[in-house]
């Protein structure tokens, strides 16, 4: 069988898939591998169809037979590694933790500990509504979920 391991390997070591970061790389004992790349400007079909080249060329179907399948993370899927984080900051997100507690932020930042957001909300001064920011860090651990927030303007 096909390891995660091997193709997690491949993605550090292939000079060809420098660019691209894996997100999720599933094997299931039949050996259907499903992976989920992105790079840090997106991804298109065309490069999910290159990434699926490459690996087709470095993985011998001879020794193993396999499926494969690359994708995008997709928009409305939860981040899964720093890397995204990183790709967005400056960008809305919504964020689960898991007491169940949800905060709406923009990333400012993000390290392998956590995340910080930046997050709003109104308060009556003088009788005037004001907008007050305030700066948040969240560890990873206590992170259930985090997905960029679409919006349409």
């Amino acid at each position: 069988m096909i390891s995660k391991e091997l193709i997690r390997e491949l993605f550090e070591t292939l000079p060809q898939l420098s660019g691209y970061f894996l997100t999720e790389v599933k094997v299931s004992p039949n050996n259907e591998i499903s992976i989920s790349a992105d790079t840090d400007q997106g991804i298109t079909i065309d490069q999910c169809g290159e990434i699926s080249r490459i690996l087709e060329e470095n993985l011998d179907r001879d020794k193993e037979d396999f499926d494969l399948e690359v994708s995008s993370p997709g928009l409305s899927e939860p981040f899964k590694v720093l890397r995204q984080y990183i790709k967005n900051i400056g960008k809305e997100v919504d964020i689960v933790t898991v007491s169940g507690q949800k905060k709406k932020g923009r990333i400012i930042a993000a390290n392998e500990n956590g995340v910080e957001i930046e997050t709003s909300r109104t308060e009556k001064q003088n009788g005037k509504k004001v907008k007050i920011l305030e700066k948040e860090t969240l560890e990873f651990s206590v992170i259930k979920t985090t997905k960029l927030k679409i919006t349409f303007k």
